[in-house]
């Protein structure tokens, strides 16, 4: 069966052609490259939890849907009441918390990332793929 290549918005295509070079940490770099191959290859109808909010201190979890729309989320059990959605990455990580009310710093969904390392996130966890808990 043939693999059909999901074609990326400009905005990431960019941002993923800037960051082969334009990476801080070795985490950051295999975050752009994960996310490249999940966008163009790995479709998600179950949703791609790639963030929980019951993994860090600030409840903050990224949630991707299909090939690369995004849900940034805010709160346990707020039942979505703290969600932004938006349609790429490029736009997932310029999310600022301050302004949507997660948090009371001024920080950007990618601004957090780096200052966790990328540690916090999980690129086995595309409900698509796992079956009974476990990756098929």
């Amino acid at each position: 069966m043939k693999t059909t290549k999901n074609e990326l918005w400009d905005a990431d295509a960019k941002l993923f052609a800037s960051m082969k070079e334009g990476s801080l940490t070795s985490n950051e770099a295999n975050f752009f490259k994960n996310m490249q191959y999940k966008q163009e290859y790995e479709v998600t109808a179950l949703n791609d939890l790639l963030v929980s909010e019951y993994e860090n201190d600030d409840e903050i979890y990224l949630i991707r849907m299909n090939y690369d729309e995004y849900v940034i989320g805010h709160g346990i059990g707020t039942n979505g009441a703290e969600e932004v959605h938006v349609m790429n990455l490029s736009e997932a990580l310029a999310v600022n918390f301050k302004t949507e009310g997660f948090l009371d710093r001024d920080i950007t969904l990618w601004q957090w990332l780096r200052e966790k390392d990328y540690k916090i996130v999980n690129y086995g966890r595309n409900y698509d793929l796992i079956e009974n808990g476990k990756r098929s």
